[in-house]
């Protein structure tokens, strides 16, 4: 089944939540490009959704945290391969800002970890750097991020 969903163009939206602590939540991904990963909380939009409110429908899903609000930051293009073959993900990015905990023993959709952390102090996917960097929560250079990219095998584009 995720090869199917892969072989095409998928488009999602991606939640950047971050708390007065300047933390950021972080889930742990079980399936996908991605899996095994700390990425921010994100998914597919579905039919008739907005990109905004499927963004506030996936943090609440992966995190059990509700969030209000929402500042547009950028789409990003993400195109690379992994185990099941190629992937082109596009992700409609928003800003969002809480200080509500994790809820206790909460199990999140395609989650195997949920964490608010410095993003300085977890291993960072490296289309997160790109996306907190826009966010204004993080100083890497565009150096930095092409490196990881590059390391990875992603490419991967913004548009503002």
């Amino acid at each position: 089944m995720e090869n199917e969903r892969f072989s095409r163009i998928v488009i999602g939206s991606l939640g950047v939540v971050v708390n007065s602590n300047k933390e950021v939540l972080f889930i742990k991904q079980r399936n996908g490009p991605y899996a095994g990963n700390w990425l921010l909380p994100g998914g597919g939009i579905e039919y008739g959704e907005t990109a905004l409110n499927a963004a506030k429908r996936e943090v609440m899903e992966e995190t059990g945290i509700k969030v209000e609000g929402g500042e547009f930051v950028a789409t990003y293009e993400m195109i690379g391969e992994w185990k099941a073959g190629k992937y082109h993900i596009l992700m409609v990015t928003f800003l969002f800002r809480s200080d509500l905990p994790i809820p206790p023993n909460f199990k999140g959709h395609n989650v195997d970890g949920i964490v608010w952390t410095n993003p300085m102090k977890i291993a960072l996917h490296p289309t997160d750097m790109m996306i907190l960097r826009d966010s204004g929560l993080s100083a890497f250079s565009n150096r930095e991020i092409e490196l990881a990219l590059k390391d990875a095998s992603i490419t991967m584009n913004s548009y503002k």
